[in-house]
């Protein structure tokens, strides 16, 4: 679905605009007036500004099966991002639709009986301040009135439920802000309003760096940093598992952290159980040779470096020496906790982000209340989510981040607030 403002002169003029670019079939969700600014603005009629939608099933459709094919990283590490075509969508449309269709429809469900709910709360508001004696009313005119900040209920539903997942109050109004003119008298279909949060949502989360689990003549280095504790140790055991068990990959270790020697002792027991290469190196020249031994009899390179702090200058200073001597076209993850407090992930990245470039990697979401901080770091740092984890188990507790289960939990539309509990698959 596509959504789009359009400003003008008036109505008529924008129309015969909107049906050229979108169609007979587009969906005119607002139309207001926008007053010029500035001093001439007085003397000016006030511009009009329509948002409209065109609304496509197979395109939405196709949206959401893109990110179902996520499903779990044990089964394909590797998601290649690319347009469908006319014979991939021929030959899985009536399995995909069945199953998207079942799902749209118990969001819309969901949404609907929300809906519903906030019109009957009003109305009883509204009866019971009729009938209310006067000591209640002047009870309530003596409260400081709450207003909505959109003016339509679902969307103000949306809005909600997002806060109570944590989501920052910008982040929430950057994703519904392609419907944040639409109004109660619109009678927009919840469907079309789901659309459109759920193509917001995907654009932030959509195209992360993953590993291809494909074997070539160049063998692949992957680099994992990140602050002590957050689980990056247990990540590459995971990762390695999937490469070697599920893609007959020749799988090669290397860890930097040797300042924990439970971290170093660990990587080793992994190795030994799937009988992969370890090398444990403790200066960048060391680096260097240990690469270049693996690259000769493995398809894949997994290097774990020390967690420091992000205020920890030295730290920082030493993993960028560590990654000049690997090769500049390796993948790099960042691997953080999602219990982490969203201002001290900000500083994180952005510590990191100085060093070099990377994708996120998300740990302990069994052990989160919300998902908020996800979206909020992805959005405003403008990095991309890759796998998350949640929970010990080896190789089963990672995924490629799946935009519509992050979304649904998001939405309040999961069944739980949190669909990674108990470290399992929702």
């Amino acid at each position: 679905m596509r959504v789009k403002r359009y400003e003008g002169k008036s109505e008529a003029a924008l129309l015969p605009i909107i049906h050229e670019e979108m169609g007979l079939n587009a969906t005119i969700i607002s139309v207001k007036e926008k007053p010029v600014k500035g001093f001439f603005g007085w003397f000016m009629k006030p511009r009009v500004v329509i948002t409209a939608a065109y609304e496509d099933d197979e395109e939405f459709l196709n949206l959401l099966s893109s990110s179902e094919s996520t499903a779990n990283a044990y089964d394909s590490p590797h998601i290649e991002r690319k347009p469908l075509t006319a014979s991939v969508i021929e030959s899985t449309a009536m399995a995909e639709s069945a199953s998207l269709e079942e799902s749209m429809q118990m969001i819309l469900k969901e949404a609907r009986k929300a809906a519903n709910q906030i019109e009957h709360d009003e109305a009883a508001k509204r009866k019971k301040s009729q009938i209310a004696p006067s000591s209640e009313q002047a009870k309530q005119k003596s409260e400081p009135a709450t207003h909505n900040k959109y003016k339509h209920s679902t969307v103000q539903l949306f809005y909600d439920a997002m806060i109570s997942q944590e989501v920052l109050p910008e982040v929430a109004s950057h994703i519904l802000r392609d419907i944040e003119d639409v109004e109660e008298s619109n009678k927009v279909d919840v469907k079309l309003l789901v659309k459109a949060i759920y193509g917001s949502i995907v654009d932030i989360l959509k195209d992360p760096m993953l590993i291809d689990p494909t074997k070539s003549n160049a063998p692949q280095t992957i680099v994992f940093m990140g602050p002590t504790g957050v689980g990056k140790t247990t990540t590459i055991a995971k990762l390695s598992s999937i490469l070697t068990l599920k893609h007959n990959m020749k799988v090669g270790l290397i860890t930097a952290d040797t300042y924990r020697i439970a971290a170093v002792e660990q990587l080793k027991t992994y190795a030994d159980i799937l009988g992969l290469d370890i090398r444990v190196v403790y200066k960048p020249d060391e680096m260097a040779e240990s690469i270049k031994s693996l690259q000769a009899k493995c398809d894949i390179i997994l290097i774990d470096t020390a967690g420091r702090s992000h205020k920890n200058i030295e730290g920082q200073r030493e993993l960028k020496e560590l990654l000049e001597v690997i090769p500049s076209d390796s993948k790099k993850y960042l691997v953080l906790s999602v219990t982490t407090r969203f201002s001290d992930l900000s500083k994180i990245v952005t510590v990191y982000d100085q060093v070099t470039d990377f994708n996120l990697v998300f740990t302990k979401l069994d052990e989160a209340e919300t998902l908020g901080v996800l979206i909020n770091i992805c959005c405003l740092v403008g990095k991309k989510a890759a796998y998350v984890t949640f929970g010990q188990n080896v190789p089963d507790d990672l995924e490629a981040v799946r935009p519509d289960k992050i979304a649904k939990s998001l939405l309040g539309l999961e069944g739980t607030s949190q669909p990674y509990a108990e470290g399992g698959l929702a």
